[in-house]
């Protein structure tokens, strides 16, 4: 038997009850999402839109602390900024001399506007003129609260560089939970320097609540390192483990990044004290030369004098 031919006002009735429920179904999706990711569906719809476009990780931050206008400043920090994942947002702390001369670059400037660095002045109570001074700093709880709710530090210096050639990435080392990651020392198991470090605040929270460092103690990375090591729940690789991270003091081909000393102008006889090195180098991470004017030029009559008589004795 055949069916009866609908008419044309019903076919209409049928694509509108279509669309209908195919609206519906688009709107109850959209409000399912918006719980499964914690959000209110009848949150206020001005702070949702501005969390759904922020690009940036609070769990995430890397820190640089500088107080002069060193000429290779902006090139360093516009550097980290574009080889570092894109998630981390930065945070500059210094003097007015320092964000003055930082704020000249139109780069800077835009990145400051998009709220990818944020950029402050150091209260008047805290110098970073000495080592010790940093020490001070750096093992003070009430410093790595100010940071909070970032989880993870990728602290770095200017005399530090990341490798854009880098076969691995900092979110590479987060994701083994370390408490702390750097360029391994010479003479501990675990531990890294803190110049170019990856640092678990937590952790280092939990560290500073129950101890504090004394003036005078060990430089706060190794000071650090050995409690890290001997906190419940803590996470230290070893120097081996840490090689791929940094190069400070000994050899590795492809590490994320480099840790000299002074500006570049202290460099570790193991790293540099041979030509062949040197090249590998500055073949890999030609970014180190940012800060490294004696060595740019190997052929410069008294390069060779200069680099040696950088060397540790």
């Amino acid at each position: 038997m055949l069916l009866k031919r609908k008419s044309p006002f019903s076919i209409v009735l049928l694509v509108a009850l279509f669309y209908y429920l195919l609206l519906q179904a688009q709107k109850y999706s959209y409000g399912t999402t918006l719980s499964s990711v914690g959000g209110d569906v009848y949150a206020d719809d001005a702070e949702l839109s501005l969390q759904q476009r922020s690009p940036f990780n609070e769990s995430k931050l890397a820190l640089l602390l500088e107080n002069r206008a060193l000429s290779h400043l902006t090139p360093l920090m516009l550097h980290f900024m574009a080889v570092v994942p894109e998630e981390w947002p930065f945070m500059f702390l210094g003097s007015n001399v320092s964000i003055a001369h930082l704020r000249k670059s139109a780069a800077i400037r835009g990145f400051e506007a998009t709220g990818k660095i944020r950029m402050s002045q150091m209260s008047d109570n805290i110098t970073i003129a000495s080592q010790e001074d940093l020490s001070r700093l750096l093992t003070s709880a009430e410093f790595y609260e100010q940071l909070l709710p970032a989880e993870w530090l990728f602290f770095f210096q200017t005399d530090s560089m990341i490798c854009a050639n880098a076969p691995t990435s900092i979110n590479d080392w987060v994701e083994t939970g370390a408490s702390w990651v750097g360029a391994p020392f010479n003479n501990m198991r675990y531990g890294g320097n803190g110049g170019l470090s990856l640092r678990r605040i937590s952790h280092i929270l939990r560290v500073l609540k129950a101890q504090r460092r004394l003036d005078g103690e060990l430089h706060e990375d190794r000071w650090l390192a050995d409690r890290l090591w001997h906190l419940p729940g803590g996470k230290m690789p070893s120097d081996i483990e840490q090689k791929p991270f940094s190069v400070e003091i000994i050899p590795y081909d492809t590490p994320i990044g480099y840790h000299t000393g002074w500006g570049g102008r202290l460099l570790m006889r193991q790293i540099w004290e041979h030509q062949e090195q040197r090249d590998q180098i500055f073949e890999y991470c030609p970014e180190i030369k940012m800060f490294m004017e004696l060595i740019t030029e190997p052929e410069m009559g008294k390069c060779e004098k200069n680099i040696v008589e950088t060397f540790p004795t």
